[in-house]
């Protein structure tokens, strides 16, 4: 081919790329975009564009829907809102059916049949949380869920008996939840199970380092043997570029300086870059996945350059708020007990929480001293440590510090608790008030799929608009690694990946690290249990 054919080959290709990348920004720029929801009779929210697709499939009122009955005929479908009006009036309303399936990707409406006040799962999010979202953690083997078998840990509840959950907090979507219908009928969404075929796409990256004076770039060219092309083998560490971050191992080359390099050899790339006075720019392609159930990110769960405390405590969100400790002393006879029950303890079967105060009988000891109520935690018993011990040694340690004339307690007051002769039973909001001390860790080790997702999405980070938040699991997809693995639960705050901390990083960089971290991934995270309902 002529010199000259090469260089318009060249040309060509570099504006085909260049065209790329701005319709890759532009899009950026239109998904912040604010847009009114089209289905303007029946919902009159305004979001973000980006958002719109999940808003249509998740919580808009408006949504088309089918009747539940229409297995056996009913031809209704209209909006989601109509659709409890029109179960009261449907001519196949008595008529038993066989059961709806849940199908993947779309929302679906059940009806299940409760003969007892508890459902049989735990749930964990709401409007007023990082997952912004009602989700099912638990489905408990003996309950009426779990007898029905179509719902699974997951799921998210858009609605029960008509009542939209969508926009409901913790507390609301509970009370909701719990009321009791002989019929309990659920709107929910769940998630679509990966695809087998890994995808790639293409972004075109513009990078400009600055060069200092006595400290290298610090960035390995190699070529391939089986492509044209210039690409990054690593990163020198403590470099220039790594200490930037922007750039990647596998990143290609396709400008250095405004010179193409696409099809260029090491040693022009090296020469461009050395021969550059002050600054060096680079055009980049670089291969990723697409967002897979990887990682799912709305853009209202980042707020790019907000400047927030490093303090999570400090957050406006009420589940960041700091807990107190306090210290109770008191007299008694030796033969009288404390008078009171507890439930917790690492291995219990809600999970490994603190030992915490369930129910207390207000003529015992504690009782008639006024100082202690339900839900508080215990630390400590005459300064024996309550902490990281199973629920029987907690038990054994209590019982054989309370023989004595003076007790002292060390406790976390309770951020909830209830009246009346019931035990007390925490919400997974309870948890989330906790301090650190009281968090339990575990490590789980996970291969990704052959798409190369690990299976769940996060929410969380320290550019929320909530405030210094910690990194959720805001939902896991069946059939996918971490669902198969079964010991992440939707709820559980991931501390760290691959000895990589995840405490105060932003949301882009917690998703940077699960999506590129290569071989085995292993999170450590704490596990809260979610709120039975």
């Amino acid at each position: 081919m002529p010199r000259t054919s090469i260089w318009i080959v060249r040309f060509n290709w570099y504006i085909i790329q260049s065209d790329l990348y701005c319709l890759f920004s532009h899009k950026l720029l239109l998904d912040k975009l604010l847009v009114v929801c089209p289905n303007v009779h029946y919902c009159e929210e305004v979001l973000p564009r980006a958002e719109l697709d999940a808003h249509l499939i998740h919580r808009c009122r408006g949504a088309i829907t089918r009747c539940i009955k229409s297995s056996l005929g009913c031809t209704f479908q209209g909006p989601r809102s109509a659709l409890q009006s029109h179960l009261w009036e449907c001519p196949y309303r008595d008529q038993e059916s066989g059961k709806n399936p849940v199908i993947e990707g779309e929302v679906s409406t059940i009806e299940i049949q409760r003969h007892h006040a508890e459902l049989g799962i735990s749930i964990v999010g709401g409007c007023d949380t990082p997952l912004s979202c009602l989700v099912i953690q638990e489905v408990f083997p003996a309950g009426e869920v779990a007898k029905d078998g179509r719902l699974k840990p997951g799921d998210q509840i858009l609605e029960v008996n008509g009542e939209d959950l969508t926009q409901a907090t913790h507390y609301h979507a509970k009370k909701a939840l719990c009321h009791y219908f002989p019929v309990c009928r659920l709107t929910l969404y769940r998630e679509k199970a990966e695809e087998n075929t890994p995808i790639e796409k293409e972004e075109i990256l513009k990078i400009t380092l600055t060069k200092v004076k006595g400290k290298q770039l610090g960035i390995k060219l190699v070529g391939k043997r089986n492509g044209a092309g210039v690409y990054l083998l690593n990163l020198v560490p403590n470099g220039l570029a790594c200490l930037d971050g922007r750039l990647r191992p596998d990143d290609r080359l396709l400008e250095i300086n405004g010179m193409d390099v696409a099809y260029g050899t090491q040693e022009q790339a090296a020469r461009l870059i050395q021969s550059s006075p002050d600054k060096v720019q680079f055009v980049v392609s670089r291969k990723s996945r697409p967002q897979t159930p990887d990682i799912i990110r709305s853009t209202s769960d980042t707020i790019l350059g907000t400047s927030t405390s490093s303090n999570s405590d400090d957050s406006p969100w009420t589940m960041c708020r700091k807990s107190r400790e306090r210290i109770i002393a008191l007299s008694k006879d030796p033969q009288e007990n404390l008078g009171v029950s507890v439930a917790g303890g690492i291995g219990s079967p809600r999970g490994d929480t603190p030992v915490y105060i369930t129910n207390l009988n207000l003529q015992g000891c504690l009782g008639r001293s006024g100082q202690i109520k339900k839900g508080d935690v215990l630390l400590s018993i005459n300064g024996m440590n309550l902490l990281g011990l199973s629920h029987t040694d907690a038990v054994n340690r209590v019982r054989v510090n309370a023989e004595t004339k003076q007790v002292t307690l060390k406790i976390i007051e309770a951020p909830e608790t209830t009246e009346g002769p019931g035990n007390f039973a925490p919400t997974w909001l309870f948890w989330q008030q906790l301090p650190r001390s009281c968090q339990t860790v575990k490590t789980v080790t996970l291969l990704r799929s052959p798409t190369g997702s690990l299976g769940f999405s996060v929410v969380g980070g320290c550019d929320c608009s909530q405030g210094n938040l910690p990194i959720f699991i805001k939902s896991i997809v069946l059939d996918t690694p971490a669902s198969k693995d079964g010991r992440l639960k939707c709820g559980d705050i991931i501390l760290s990946v691959n000895e990589h901390s995840l405490v105060s990083v932003t949301h882009t960089r917690a998703v940077e690290l699960l999506k590129t971290i290569d071989g085995a991934v292993t999170l450590a995270v704490v596990s809260w249990p979610g709120t039975v309902v």
